[in-house]
């Protein structure tokens, strides 16, 4: 059988590619086609881990959408942003609405995309048919040509899209569904499901969770609850190889870091997260409170799209406790979006050592918590304003349904 991977961004490089995915899609017969967007040089460094056992790599054509199918994929990413809130009864997810735009052809899309959403949020039925013109709009891109040509010619059994909410992937399940091409998507991570960037629908949808399983069916009540398999995802599969392991004190001596000392590792958000660099120095200032001797050191991890100098200031001052260690993900030119910015396989060490030789992480709300909870290793999440009177405000973070669907599901065992 073929199976096409549709690689819209490097976060799909780490998770799927460079994971024993690949090659349990080879040991099942499966010849593996990457149809994908990513920087030349990350196909190159898939090649030197993956090239036994890919049997294809093309890049997607060009795409663009017009100002017309933008306004209609904004629109029922707004109606449903709306309607979201209203059934989780959580108003924060909104806040996913993004009316941070510059520049007047933005602007005008945005709020052109806000009326519509609002009036095709009064009727589910309406959404629906705003997505079948949306569908019917991207028929008439001029890449569809190219895609299923590209399709024709590879003649897959299955499609499978490691991003749900990439744009790209919309012409080319449009395509698939013309030629009766099975189709699946695996969900991008624990909080993309109210975020309202499912794209497309598929035949089959892979998910963490029950709890996102249940999540789905509830948001897309058009989504046979059959269609949706709970499978886990194999980004946290890396902790458990041994190849990646190193011992501490190797680890340690070729970062700087002090194996006499407890260490805190501290990871970053993007800069989506305004006041991370303020959390960083607080950290910083109480741990200076103590005693020299017993006093923790910071292995610092930043985001690997934040590209910015923020923390530098910090870093530099307080450079007898904090080490950092830069994520080694790679970009091409001065775009930091996921799909020009991808990880180096060296990466993935970085990572499991991190996590495998700190004792506690600490950060805000982010999904570094699960990968240390592999190692049952504790996270304290940050929930306090450094700056005051901002728009940015702590408690949203943790009013996101990721946080409180959870913790009031757990007990029921819907998060396994």
């Amino acid at each position: 059988m073929k199976i096409v991977l549709l690689v819209p961004d490097g976060v799909a490089v780490r998770n799927y590619i460079y994971s024993d995915f690949i090659k349990e899609l080879k040991d099942a017969n499966f010849d593996i086609i990457l149809y994908h967007q990513v920087p030349d040089s990350a196909i190159n460094a898939i090649n030197e881990v993956k090239k036994n056992e890919i049997s294809e790599i093309v890049r997607i054509p060009d795409f663009k959408v017009n100002f017309f199918s933008r306004i209609l994929q904004e629109s029922i990413v707004y109606a449903r942003l709306l309607l979201n809130s209203q059934k989780l009864e959580n108003k924060s997810i909104l806040l996913f609405w993004n009316r941070n735009q510059k520049g007047f052809k933005r602007l005008t899309l945005l709020k052109i995309s806000e009326i519509v959403g609002f009036l095709i949020s009064k009727n589910y039925a309406l959404i629906l048919q705003i997505e079948t013109i949306f569908d019917n709009s991207i028929r008439n891109n001029s890449a569809i040509k190219s895609i299923e040509e590209d399709i024709e010619r590879i003649n897959p059994d299955y499609i499978l899209n490691l991003h749900q909410r990439a744009v790209i992937s919309a012409p080319i399940i449009n395509v698939a569904k013309k030629k009766s091409i099975q189709t699946g998507t695996v969900i991008f991570s624990w909080d993309n499901i109210p975020k309202a960037r499912l794209i497309s629908r598929y035949d089959n949808y892979f998910v963490w969770s029950k709890l996102m399983k249940q999540e789905l069916c509830l948001l897309y009540p058009e989504v046979n609850g059959n269609s949706v398999k709970v499978v886990g995802t194999p980004q946290f599969e890396f902790y458990f190889k041994s190849d990646y392991k190193q011992s501490k004190s190797d680890f340690f001596a070729t970062f700087g870091l002090d194996l006499d000392k407890k260490t805190i590792c501290f990871s970053a958000n993007d800069t989506s997260s305004p006041y991370e660099a303020n959390y960083l120095e607080d950290l910083c200032e109480e741990l200076m409170k103590i005693e020299v001797k017993e006093r923790p050191q910071i292995l610092f991890r930043k985001c690997p799209v934040d590209k910015s100098n923020r923390f530098d200031v910090v870093i530099e001052k307080y450079s007898d406790i904090v080490i950092s260690i830069e994520p080694d993900w790679r970009i091409e030119s001065d775009d930091t979006s996921f799909v020009c910015i991808y990880p180096s396989y060296n990466d993935i060490q970085l990572l499991v050592n991190t996590v495998l030789h700190s004792d506690v992480v600490i950060n805000l709300g982010s999904t570094m918590a699960h990968d240390f909870a592999v190692y049952n290793k504790p996270c304290l999440y940050l929930n306090y304003d450094p700056v005051q009177n901002s728009i940015f405000k702590v408690k949203d973070v943790y009013a996101f349904s990721t946080f409180h669907e959870y913790e009031s599901h757990r007990c029921c065992g819907l998060d396994q």
